[in-house]
């Protein structure tokens, strides 16, 4: 049953089915050779902006790192240092203040130190330290140093121990962790303070108290600045307890990180490697997140860099809208050539049918037009064309002739009919895309032979033009730009050979241009990270010698410390000594006096020995005196007499006594004199030992002072040290980018020599090249520079020249030409 004429398929003309044929070629070939590069470029793109991303979190990430680490090793020297400080009782609050200034002053980020003992301390048993202005009352002894923000003015202030400021948090909290720690971001006074505490600790190991570095919490912010990846990104860190460290909205620093996609790259960070998209604000985004490893505290943060996914792809859909505008060039450029191209075939072949129906008609006056062609259109014009001068003839011939020119003309016209018929079938199939349908059938008459030859003629032609466009074109779709149309064509036919043949060979030039390019340019990126790779090298080791010549500045600091603190015990002992020996010295004067006026009493017992003596030996000569005159007295006298005798001898005795003990006394003089000159000697001795102990105690004081001056200049050259290791962290930090950034201009360059690589030129076979792999930190092996960085500046010159020269402006010009 034949369908209703409103559900019947338009039938297309000739013109119509030739434009319809091509645009449908044209639009498959270029329709799936797009889908196929715009998804090959996105995927590479992604790839490429994820290790990009990576890149610069692990950069930011170390940046973070060095900076806590820095003042990590700040807060435990100070803590060490106030360790030593408040076991020696003689130091006082003067050189906590020393201390503190010349610490802020070495850290220029930070924006206060304090510290803070409680009432196990050695300073609460001191009064010195508690009264003065440090003290705080309930045994806390706490000096606190500030930095402004605003104008960067130093000065002391006093801790606010309240709870309703956070007490526990900032203090109680990290002692109780006995361990060095990183707390914040907090809210301290109405402002966002980080803090790095070490623990200060008493003699017997026991934790009395923190040692704190204050900075900015939102100093990380500023250390990362405005920083945005590709132009559209921002970058954040979350902190372990899960509150934003670093975000675009200032506002959110210190709140926690609730938001799906923040938390999804806390774990996936934790887990490895992140990437992932996720949609924020209405708007798709690329997210990569890595992890930041804290080991002096014990802590992991996360440091997650977010891009549009409409930034990463930007090249891609530049370069899918540039396909599509160049594939709808070619379309346009295909339609209106096939679009002539039908024209000139159809109108011809239109205006002899009109010719023809006017013939059979009988209307033998038409004109027919198209004899003067030399295609065979012409022929076909010229074969109607004496079909309408024999009808002519006919109409003046006599009436047998008439009778037998009409049974011709039967028989012509049945022949007609049945060259019609083929003739139509012939143009219907060719109407619907069919061109292998022929004029099989033969006639007496040689004139409809030839003219059923010129539209066999026809079709093989169109078929044959049409069959090595499609051909062509194709090959182009496969991207081999190898085929070109071969046949021998003329008119409009011949025009269309030309064209396709010189879109071919435009592309195959183009393409030729851009591989010469691309390898050009990957040969130079190539170099480029060699040397960069080269460097990056170069600066971890120098970071590692520098981290190594930091760890034995400390050591040997530690050392000088621990001399300086010997230095100082031997000096208390040396004052000790000393003052033993001037109370030494003190005995041995009070002994010489002693021994002094022991020798005078002995002159003076001399002295009244010898009277003792001479008035025994008076005596005697009284008694010898009184005996005299006792004899003479005589009986009288004889009484007298023996009292005189007694009392001579009595005399006598007492001479003798009296010389032994005159004898023995100048003995014990002359012993006690002796005696003098020995504690005399000993005194001097002691006397130079006196002057000898001074003098090695005023050494051990220059000593101990200058290991402390020594200890401290060493300090200094640490704080330099590690000041070079940061810069040197940070360049090699900035190499790593700019290697990211080598690889993923040299990845781009293999995407591109691989995209062009898939078309098949003159001269080569085609061939696949797969999808360029991305290798953080691997060099690609080339040739050896022969003439340095001069050569290689010189060989990246000439490949940007020759980009710029031959790629874009070249492609434009064909373009525009063709």
């Amino acid at each position: 049953m034949p369908l209703p004429n409103f559900v019947k398929a338009p039938t297309l003309k000739l013109r119509g089915t030739i434009v319809a044929a091509a645009a449908i070629v044209f639009t498959l070939a270029l329709g799936s050779g797009l889908v196929y590069v715009v998804q090959s470029t996105q995927q590479n793109d992604i790839a490429a902006a994820d290790q990009l991303m990576s890149n610069v979190a692990e950069s930011q990430a170390n940046a973070i790192h060095v900076v806590l680490k820095e003042h990590a090793t700040a807060a435990v020297a100070i803590a060490e240092t106030l360790s030593t400080f408040l076991a020696d009782p003689s130091v006082g609050p003067q050189s906590y203040k020393t201390l503190f200034e010349k610490q802020l002053a070495q850290l220029p980020n930070a924006i206060g130190i304090w510290a803070l003992t409680t009432k196990d301390g050695p300073a609460a048993a001191n009064p010195v330290l508690m009264s003065s202005e440090y003290g705080l009352g309930d045994g806390y002894f706490g000096p606190s140093i500030t930095r402004s923000l605003d104008d960067g003015k130093v000065s002391w202030s006093e801790l606010n121990l309240s709870e309703a400021n956070g007490f526990k948090g900032w203090f109680l909290d990290p002692l109780a962790r006995d361990a060095t720690s990183l707390t914040g971001p907090y809210l301290y006074d109405g402002r966002l303070f980080t803090s790095v505490t070490a623990v200060i600790r008493r003699a017997d190991g026991k934790g009395v108290g923190l040692a704190g570095v204050d900075f900015n919490g939102g100093m990380f912010a500023k250390l990362i600045g405005d920083q945005k990846p590709m132009g559209t990104g921002w970058i954040g860190v979350i902190n372990a307890d899960g509150n934003w460290v670093v975000h675009s909205d200032e506002s959110m620093l210190g709140m926690p990180a609730s938001d799906e996609s923040a938390k999804a790259a806390i774990a996936g960070a934790r887990a490895g490697n992140y990437h992932a998209a996720s949609s924020m604000g209405g708007e798709d985004w690329r997210i990569t997140a890595e992890k930041l490893a804290l080991p002096e505290f014990g802590l992991d943060w996360t440091v997650m860099v977010a891009v549009p996914e409409s930034t990463l792809l930007a090249e891609s859909i530049q370069q899918r809208n540039f396909l599509i505008s160049g594939g709808l060039v070619l379309l346009g450029l295909g339609l209106v050539a096939f679009w002539f191209v039908g024209t000139s075939i159809a109108k011809p072949i239109n205006r002899l049918t009109d010719s023809m129906e006017a013939m059979a008609n009988g209307d033998l006056s038409v004109e027919v037009l198209g004899g003067d062609r030399r295609d065979e259109v012409g022929a076909m014009a010229r074969a109607v064309e004496v079909f309408r001068e024999n009808g002519l003839k006919v109409a003046q011939m006599t009436e047998a002739e008439a009778a037998r020119i009409v049974s011709d003309q039967r028989a012509r016209a049945q022949m007609m009919g049945q060259l019609q018929a083929a003739f139509g079938n012939v143009v219907d199939a060719a109407v619907a895309g069919d061109f292998s349908r022929r004029v099989e059938v033969q006639f007496p008459d040689a004139e409809l032979n030839q003219l059923a030859g010129s539209v066999n003629n026809l079709v093989e032609t169109v078929d044959g033009g049409l069959a090595e466009t499609s051909r062509v074109l194709g090959s182009l779709a496969r991207a081999d730009l190898t085929e070109r149309v071969t046949g021998s064509y003329s008119g409009a036919f011949g025009q269309l050979k030309d064209d396709t043949n010189a879109v071919a060979d435009k592309l195959g030039e183009i393409v030729g241009q851009l591989r010469q390019t691309s390898r050009a340019l990957k040969t130079a990126t190539g170099e480029i990270l060699s040397g960069a790779n080269d460097l990056s090298e170069r600066t971890t080791k120098q970071a590692a010698t520098i981290e190594e010549t930091s760890a034995a500045m400390e050591q040997l600091a530690s050392t000088v410390l621990q001399n300086a603190e010997r230095a100082r015990e031997a000096s208390s002992v040396a004052g000790s000594v000393t003052r033993t020996a001037e109370e030494g010295g003190q005995v041995m004067n009070h002994a010489n006096e002693a021994m002094e006026k022991i020798e005078t009493s002995s002159s003076r017992i001399s002295n009244i020995i010898g009277m003792i003596d001479d008035i025994a030996f008076q005596t005697n000569l009284l008694a010898l005196n009184a005996s005299v005159e006792a004899a003479r007295a005589g009986e009288a006298g004889k009484g007298f007499a023996v009292v005189a005798v007694e009392v001579r001898r009595l005399a006598q005795s007492a001479a003798e006594a009296s010389s032994e003990v005159k004898a023995l006394i100048e003995q014990s003089a002359g012993e006690v004199k002796t005696g003098s000159r020995l504690v005399a000697d000993a005194a001097s001795k002691l006397e130079a030992m006196l002057t000898a102990a001074r003098s090695s105690n005023e050494l051990m004081d220059g000593i101990a002072r200058e290991s402390r001056e020594q200890a401290s200049a060493i300090e200094e050259v640490n704080v330099a040290v590690r000041q070079m290791d940061e810069m040197t962290q940070h360049n090699a930090a900035l190499v790593e980018e700019t290697n990211a950034a080598i690889e993923q201009t040299e990845a781009q360059a293999s995407e591109l020599d691989r995209i062009v690589d898939i078309f098949t030129i003159d001269g080569e076979a085609r061939r696949e090249v797969p999808a360029p792999k991305l290798q953080s930190g691997k060099a690609i092996p080339t040739r050896p520079a022969a003439t340095g960085i001069k050569g290689l500046q010189h060989r990246v010159a000439t490949a940007a020249k020759a980009y710029l020269t031959n790629g874009n402006a070249a492609i434009d010009k064909d373009w525009e030409e063709f």
